[in-house]
């Protein structure tokens, strides 16, 4: 059977691009490797998670963080809620969701007490988070009393400080997010592989070489090469990759393999 291209119109005539729309029925091998521990010495053998409910139910995300990633931005779980979601699918089923409807949604649910509440949390679980708990509490600061060219700055050296220390990166190692993908799996937490795998898309885009003075990447703006970065969207959006740093690690602490013996 022939692939269908993601930008492709998708087969069932809804007038949308297949990556909008019925990718999210098309069958995503989920296999894990797992050890043999009443036999075979130990060997690993694969185990196909494809077809378990929680897969069905991740797959149907697929189109809406596909909009998300062609408007150059990541689906925030901690900040969206289920009705967000909700509305969010409803409006790119009729073709009708835009960039804006996302950025306004984020500016809205995003809300001082719960950012500091969030930072307090985050300098429990990791050092990445504790040994920036001022700093990054002075940007919220700043990012909340409008000051978005004091905070824009502050949180993208940080985000890349908490990245670079939370995947074992050294200071003189090029600058990859790596948010693990591989351990959800064998928890049946497969949104969690498909958002990290998003994720890491996103922040990559962000970091990466040489781009305009008016883009929002870290590389013109840290290396002061542009000064238009009074910017409430572009502030907002690096809070909330920090908590969403903080909840990848909130999940690895508080889930377990229910998979025995999973690698």
């Amino acid at each position: 059977m022939k692939k269908i291209g993601r930008n492709t119109s998708c087969p069932c005539e809804s007038g949308l691009k297949y990556k909008y729309c019925c990718i999210g029925k098309e069958e995503r091998p989920r296999i894990i490797k797992m050890k043999n521990l009443h036999g075979d010495c130990g060997l690993e053998k694969e185990v196909d998670l494809s077809s378990d409910y929680m897969n069905i139910l991740a797959r149907s995300r697929i189109p809406l963080l596909n909009f998300f990633k062609d408007n150059d931005l990541y689906f925030f779980g901690t900040t969206l809620t289920v009705g967000d979601s909700i509305e969010f699918n409803e409006l790119l089923q009729r073709g009708a969701l835009t960039k804006n409807h996302l950025v306004e949604r984020y500016i809205q649910r995003l809300k001082y007490e719960d950012v500091v509440f969030y930072i307090d949390d985050a300098a429990t679980m990791h050092s990445a988070f504790e040994s920036r708990e001022r700093i990054l509490k002075d940007a919220v600061e700043a990012h909340f009393n409008g000051k978005y060219t004091l905070s824009v700055p502050v949180l993208f050296a940080q985000v890349e400080g908490i990245l670079r220390e939370y995947g074992g990166m050294k200071l003189a190692d090029k600058f990859r997010p790596n948010v693990s993908t591989q351990i959800w799996n064998s928890r049946l937490l497969f949104n969690m592989s498909d958002d990290a795998q998003y994720f890491n898309a996103f922040i990559s885009k962000l970091f990466e070489g040489q781009q305009s003075q008016s883009s929002f990447n870290r590389n013109p703006i840290l290396h002061g090469m542009s000064v238009n970065y009074d910017s409430q969207e572009w502030s907002a959006v690096l809070i909330l990759i920090i908590l969403e740093v903080r909840n990848f690690v909130w999940f690895e602490r508080n889930t377990k393999s229910l998979i025995p013996g999973a690698i």
